[in-house]
């Protein structure tokens, strides 16, 4: 195995201390003083393959994970790879969004060659490196085969590459040249490559990958800055960062070069201007630029790297994200801090967190700031340990953090979303960022059982802990020989009073905090003392048989929305509690579950809590003889006019799964409520008139509807659900049979939704019989809600019928937005 000294420091093959702030040479083979590395690095998190999981959800996680890995079949994932370059598949290909013709194809290859890397560097399982030297050894030959460094399984990528080449180029957010996202494709392979050399020591990987590189820089290399910037208007994955990355592997400064080809000035230049420019964008497309921005300020100290990666950071952590640490809504960023009206639907996709884990990592090596492993813990906790069934090991594209919301599961072997992929690799990297150390300073960041080897100090210890649903850990350490270095523990925020530490049994004295008296402006805590996390620093010479025991109580908090006090989350320490509302409704059919852009949410009734004037400690009580489980205590409310009471069962938000679920409340004070149900009451009563003028009413997207109406559709009219609610939306057209009454005037009511971002905005034209009565465009608004827009039908196309043909018709060039509701009724009725 031949890596680079840098490589070595980063996977743990190393053996000697590296100095800090000092120059490096980047190849093992040749050092390169040209392209030597200027180390950054404050704090270096501890190789993976120097942890080791012993026990507790992380490692659970990891073992589900690493079972997956081993069923999958390689050559599945490689036969359009093979196809592509004129050689014969050796199996079938899987299907969902690795299938033909879906334009992602290839991408799963990608994750699943870093995921069997990662898995072996975090277990040692020689099975993992057998999987990775097998898909190597596959892309080498399809690359040989090729003849020109191209590795891609996309139908259309060299038509579409050549194009770029040529110049040609026609981008959109998901569309280059008419591929979805061929550089965020591409970028899964040179990832998958990157991992396999770093993780396994494969030095064909590196070859492959560098190959790979100089076949994009000819792509690239006649384009004017003006075109560059025009194409990545497209997503591009992580493109700079796996430059970057190669450049660090190999010292060759032409990779560097090639990094700044994927730099997204109007996106990134904001970001160092310190302007949040986030609103409207997609998430994922987003966040893997700024983590090529942290990894390239690693490797040459460019500031503008870290000032926009630190600011994107800080804002997506503190000013975008849910309690959870997942963030956006439909995929997409809201304005900062705007989440009250933005925590409901399809929230907070698994990519995301995923990456800004993956960024926060190397933010906090070169800035060691608690707050950043606070983001770390949150999202690790919460997003990601929710985002996997226990039982079986399903991943979640969306983990909704909404009001009365479910898991977002996919089928491990039929769906292969981006977040699949990244589930392969996500829980594979738990042990990685627990750990950091500098030399003479060893950061413990989070506390999960593990043990762990500081190898170039000789130093070795075991971490026994029942968090994160207890309260307690103990490190015990081995030394090759007595060694002075200073421990740092975190003293979370969310630790309350009974604090301790002891060193070998005695008490390590620590300072009193002062909370602050009024939450930080912006923040999402509600009715809370704010204490910042800080580091328990103990300096002395360590020896084999010390011991460090710490007690971390586990306080109960509500953290409100930064626009709304009153719509809160509980917590538990660092646990987010969900309240289980029942079980998930009947499932659909095995291939409507596959659909990737899936709403599985729920329409329930969820309790509001009349409680807004009261500790929460007073009406939130654990459930005897059941650790981490609570119950409300007489303040739970049916949103209604009635106000039944109707008390609701809490755990942490990971342990709940195939239930329906809400991590969001809102909260009353009883004057309040009685206010809001005089509310309910209006609307009950507005309701009920105008069901007593209802003539049809039908929810389109629903089965049991649709037949009763004789639903007819193109092919491409398409069930969709938003916030629980089923439609239906059309490129072309579809139609309803619905009753009517000739005596009466008829008036056709139908729902749509402000924010749908799959189903609008569309002009389609509305025809009765035949005829068409009127025209209606949709688009995109705010505020996010459901509202109604109302259209007579004229009297002649009624009368002497009892039914009618309504149908839904595209405007050439557009599309039949989602029709949440359809509702014929008498127009001379009292409303």
């Amino acid at each position: 195995m031949n890596v680079s000294r840098r490589t070595a420091l980063k996977i743990g093959l190393g053996s000697s201390t590296a100095p800090l702030f000092v120059h490096l040479p980047l190849s093992a083979q040749e050092p390169n003083t040209a392209a030597a590395e200027t180390v950054r690095v404050v704090a270096r998190p501890l190789p993976l393959n120097r942890v080791r999981l012993t026990g507790g959800p992380l490692a659970h996680a990891r073992d589900l994970d690493a079972r997956y890995l081993l069923q999958l079949e390689p050559d599945r994932m490689l036969a359009y790879y093979r196809e592509r370059a004129g050689l014969p598949k050796k199996a079938e290909p899987y299907e969902g969004w690795d299938g033909g013709g879906r334009n992602l194809t290839g991408h799963i290859a990608g994750h699943y060659l870093s995921a069997v890397s990662l898995m072996y560097g975090a277990t040692g399982d020689a099975r993992f490196k057998e999987r990775a030297d097998t898909i190597v050894s596959e892309l080498k030959v399809v690359q040989d085969r090729h003849g020109d460094g191209y590795l891609s399984a996309l139908e259309n990528g060299p038509r579409a590459f050549g194009a770029l080449q040529r110049g040609e180029i026609r981008s959109a957010a998901f569309d280059l040249n008419g591929e979805w996202s061929p550089w965020y494709t591409l970028h899964k392979t040179f990832a998958g490559l990157r991992d396999a050399y770093r993780h396994t020591g494969n030095r064909t990987a590196l070859d492959v990958e560098a190959r790979f590189a100089a076949w994009a820089e000819r792509i690239l290399a006649g384009l004017a800055a003006e075109q560059i910037q025009r194409m990545l208007n497209t997503e591009h994955g992580g493109m700079n960062e796996v430059m970057v990355d190669l450049y660090t592997d190999t010292g060759d400064t032409r990779w560097l070069d090639l990094s700044f080809k994927f730099e997204h000035d109007e996106f990134i230049q904001p970001l160092v201007r310190h302007q949040d420019n986030l609103g409207g964008k997609h998430g994922n497309t987003q966040i893997p630029k700024l983590i090529g921005s942290a990894e390239r300020y690693v490797q040459t100290g460019r500031a503008t790297d870290l000032i926009a990666s630190s600011f994107f950071f800080d804002r997506v952590a503190q000013h975008h994200s849910f309690s959870t640490g997942g963030h956006g809504t439909d995929e997409y960023f809201g304005p900062p801090d705007h989440l009250s009206e933005r925590v409901d639907g399809r929230t907070a996709e698994s990519c995301n967190v995923y990456n800004m884990i993956k960024l926060s990592r190397t933010l906090f090596s070169v800035r060691p700031d608690p707050e950043i492993a606070d983001f770390h813990e949150r999202a690790l906790l919460n997003h990601i340990m929710a985002s996997i069934d226990p039982d079986d090991g399903r991943v979640c594209y969306m983990v909704p953090v909404g009001r009365g919301v479910q898991h977002e599961y996919q089928s491990p072997f039929r769906s292969f979303t981006c977040c699949v992929g990244t589930g392969m690799e996500s829980h594979a990297l738990h042990g990685y960022g627990l750990y950091y150390e500098n030399g003479d300073r060893l950061w413990v960041n989070l506390y999960a059982p593990s043990t762990a080897e500081w190898t170039e100090a000789g130093v070795k210890w075991t971490m026994e802990t029942d968090l994160p649903d207890g309260e307690r850990a103990k490190l015990a350490f081995a030394v090759d020989s007595p060694r002075e270095f200073t421990l740092s523990l975190r003293r979370p925020f969310w630790a309350g009073d009974g604090f301790r530490v002891n060193v070998n049994g005695e008490a390590v004295a620590i300072a009193a905090r002062a909370a602050e008296p009024e939450p930080r402006r912006g923040s999402r805590l509600y009715d809370w003392p704010y204490e910042a996390s800080t580091y328990i620093d103990v300096k002395r010479t360590w020896r084999t048989g010390d011991t460090v025991e710490l007690v971390l109580p586990k306080t109960l908090r509500m953290e409100a929305t930064p626009d709304n006090a009153r719509r809160v989350s509980l917590m538990w320490g660092p646990l987010v509690l969900a309240g289980d509302l029942g079980p998930e409704p009947a499932r659909r059919s095995q291939s409507e579950q596959e659909e990737e852009d899936e709403d599985l949410t729920a329409q329930v009734k969820v309790p509001v809590f009349v409680a807004a004037d009261r500790p929460l400690s007073e009406w939130l009580k654990p459930v005897a003889g059941a650790p981490g489980r609570f119950r409300t205590a007489g303040v739970g409310r049916e949103p209604d006019a009635a106000s039944a009471a109707h008390d609701v069962d809490f755990m942490p938000f990971y342990k709940l799964h195939r239930r329906t679920y809400s991590t969001y409340w809102d909260l009353f004070a009883p004057g309040e409520w009685e206010t809001e149900r005089a509310a309910y009451a209006a609307e009950s009563e507005t309701r009920r008139r105008l069901e007593a003028a209802t003539v049809a009413w039908l929810q389109p997207g629903e089965t049991v509807f649709e037949r009763e109406f004789n639903y007819q559709g193109a092919e491409d009219s398409t069930p969709q659900r938003m916030i629980g609610r089923p439609g239906r939306r059309a490129g072309s057209w579809f139609s309803y049979d619905v009753p009517v009454e000739a005596t009466h005037p008829m008036v056709l009511i139908l729902t749509f939704y402000s924010d749908d971002r799959r189903g609008s905005p569309g002009t389609f034209e509305i025809q009765v019989d035949g005829q068409t009565i009127g025209e209606q465009s949709v688009g995109r608004s705010e505020p996010r809600r459901f509202f109604d827009v109302e259209h007579p039908i004229p009297a002649a196309l009624v009368q002497g019928k009892s039914k009618i043909t309504l149908r839904f018709q595209a405007r050439p060039n557009s599309q039949v937005p989602t029709i949440f509701g359809l509702r014929v009724i008498r127009g001379d009725a009292e409303r």
